[in-house]
């Protein structure tokens, strides 16, 4: 078997290595001093589609296949300094773009997957909570059905990106009997947007590493969101790490 890259991963990582050192290797020490997330070089991330690496052209991506998007990531990260922007644009990416793309709605991956992809949305992704951390069967946050929708009040803590996200992809717990709740009460996915009523970003957090990739708590407080806003099905977040995103799918 041979297991030598393509020419066309050769030249996918050359091309990442050779902007990391010629875009994005300027004034780290700076900005690591001050905490200051890049919002200008997310931008040039974004302008040569490392935020949509494996997203199909249709929707604003790439459409790299999973080997060659994990050889961008890794030139990614071997050539940029930023470790903190390295980190961000990864959270940013898997654990928010990704979701969206296997799980979203056709009209959720039209609305948003062209901006998260180009740069000019930045995602979080809020599940972490100050009790519950690996284990999601945990979590406290709860999205009570109402009307045409859900109210939701909790606190995620730890979020990557959650000082300077437009867009969080949170979890909650719907209660058992809410429509299809699904696995252990059904946890649940939601899309929910900076500036929805209740939805603030508290406390921020000093950390020893990565300290261009700002992290914050986010907070829920009685945030009411439209049916529209659940990603996936309701009681499906679970399923979904395990079927979806992980790339059991033949293509991802």
């Amino acid at each position: 078997m041979d297991f030598s890259l393509t020419e066309q991963q050769q030249q996918i990582r050359s091309h990442i290595v050779d902007f990391c050192r010629k875009e994005v290797n300027e004034g780290i020490l700076e900005r690591d001093r001050d905490q200051t997330f890049p919002h200008d070089l997310w931008l040039k991330c974004g302008q040569i589609g490392l935020q949509g690496l494996p997203v199909p052209e249709e929707y604003g991506g790439a459409g790299l296949d999973p080997v060659s998007t994990a050889i961008a990531l890794e030139a990614f990260g071997y050539s940029c300094r930023d470790g903190g922007l390295t980190f961000a644009v990864c959270a940013h990416l898997l654990a928010c773009v990704v979701p969206i793309w296997r799980s979203g709605s056709e009209a959720q991956k039209r609305q948003y997957l062209p901006r998260l992809c180009d740069g000019t949305l930045i995602a979080v992704n809020a599940m972490t909570e100050p009790d519950s951390g690996s284990d999601p069967f945990t979590m406290a946050t709860r999205a009570e059905p109402e009307g045409d929708g859900f109210r939701i009040n909790g606190t995620k803590i730890f979020a990557s990106n959650g000082p300077v996200a437009d867009l969080a992809v949170m979890y909650a717990v719907v209660p058992s009997g809410a429509g299809s709740a699904g696995i252990r009460g059904g946890i649940t996915g939601f899309l929910i947007e900076k500036g929805t009523k209740g939805f603030q970003v508290g406390q921020t957090f000093e950390k020893m590493g990565l300290r261009t990739s700002k992290i914050s708590e986010l907070i829920f407080d009685n945030v009411w969101v439209p049916a529209t806003a659940v990603l996936g099905d309701v009681g499906a977040a679970i399923s979904c790490f395990r079927n979806r995103w992980i790339g059991n799918a033949p293509s991802w």
